[in-house]
Formats: structure tokens, C-alpha cells, sequence
């Protein structure tokens, strides 16, 4: 088994659950990344939009002027990046920056851009979310039923990607937790829990609780 990987979260946005607006300054930004990595962290994962249900959209060119200047302090200073962005723009402006991660709330669902993926070296975090695209939305699930999207979402999407040139080895599975599982808070962490016990059906690491969404 891999020795685990600790991620470092920072939010550069105005309405992230725990910590919006705190980031939105680059120079406050770099300063709560150094202090992560100093304490431990081994990849510092930023988020330019909120994913909540309350947040407002962000555009693919507000995201990139967030990210631009700390990536660039972070990376000149070595450190791994991850970014986090449903946005394919987005997501080919970090590919072009070297980023070491790609983090999707919606799981790479664009099989268009599969070829620029595969392309690229970076490691794809993908996540599973009840609402399918955009950001969380309140749907209320049996609990039954949430383990069974949840294991069926990754058994396709992980083929589609597959199939897509994009090798198993480059995925991390992330199950999502609160309302990217289910309105009722008592049905999220089994699917994570049989998720992980299920490792042999998708062949790929698992992010543990909590998600590196949480604070998003």
C-alpha cells in the first residue's frame, strides 16, 4: 500500500463554506499555503470557485486571475499544486502551468477533452457528485441508493476515461461527502466506507474523510 498523501486546502474565493474571503488576496493566498506545506502538507490544492449551494458562479477568466499569481509563487518554490476547477478553460490553463493535480467536482464528464488529458502528466481527482454537473444541489436519496450512484458512477466513468486514453493510474477516487452525496447527512459516509472495502472494483486510490472538498 502507498504511504498517504496530504493535501493542504486553500480557497481563493469570497463564499467557501469555512474560510471565504479570507484568500481572495494572492499575497494572503501564498502566505496560508506556505504555512500548510510548513505543517506538513505535501500538495497545496486551490480552489478559485465555491461549489456550495449558496455560492455564486464564477467565471473560467476570474478563476484563472485568482490562480495565476499563486501558482506562480508556489511553484517557484517547488511546491505541488493541485487545482481544483470543473472548467475545462481552467483546467488547461493548470495542465499548461504543470500542475501535479486536477481536482473535478463532476468527474471529467466532457469525453471532448479526454485527448488533452491524456495528454498531460498530472494525476486526475475524480469526484463523484449527486447533482452531476455545477455546483451542490439538494437531492435526497434512498439510502440504498446512494452507495449504488455512487459505485456505478466510478465503474463508468473510470472506463469512459480508460477508454479515453487516460491511464487508471493517473485517477483518485473522491465519493464526495454532504450534499455531493445526498440531502440527509446520516447517508454520507457509507459510500465511502464500501467504496474503499470495494477497492478491487475500481482499482484506484480513494480519498479519505474528509473530502478535499470539504471547505469548498
Amino acid at each position: 500500500m502507498s504511504p498517504p498523501c496530504f493535501f493542504g486546502i486553500v480557497n481563493i474565493t469570497e463564499d467557501s463554506f469555512s474560510d471565504g474571503g479570507c484568500y481572495l488576496d494572492p499575497s494572503d493566498a501564498i502566505a496560508h499555503a506556505r504555512a500548510l506545506v510548513a505543517a506538513g502538507a505535501q500538495v497545496i490544492d486551490l480552489g478559485a470557485a465555491a461549489s456550495n449551494l449558496d455560492a455564486q458562479p464564477v467565471s473560467a477568466a476570474e478563476e484563472v486571475r485568482r490562480l495565476d499569481p499563486v501558482i506562480s509563487a508556489l511553484a517557484a518554490a517547488g511546491t505541488r499544486i493541485s487545482v481544483d476547477s470543473f472548467l475545462p478553460e481552467v483546467q488547461r490553463f493548470a495542465i499548461a502551468r504543470g500542475v501535479a493535480f486536477l481536482n473535478d467536482i463532476q468527474g471529467f464528464p466532457d469525453p471532448s477533452f479526454y485527448p488533452e488529458l491524456a495528454a498531460a502528466s498530472c494525476r486526475l481527482v475524480v469526484m463523484h457528485a449527486v447533482q452531476g454537473r455545477g455546483r451542490a444541489q439538494r437531492v435526497e436519496l434512498a439510502a440504498d441508493q446512494v452507495w449504488d450512484r455512487v459505485h456505478n458512477f466510478f465503474v463508468e466513468r473510470l472506463a469512459a476515461l480508460e477508454r479515453g486514453g487516460i491511464a487508471r493510474e493517473r485517477l483518485i477516487l473522491d465519493p464526495g461527502m454532504g450534499f455531493f452525496l445526498s440531502k440527509l447527512a446520516r447517508r454520507h459516509s457509507q459510500p465511502r466506507f464500501t467504496l474503499q472495502k470495494r477497492a478491487p472494483i475500481t482499482s484506484a486510490p480513494t480519498i479519505p474523510e474528509p473530502s478535499a472538498t470539504r471547505s469548498r
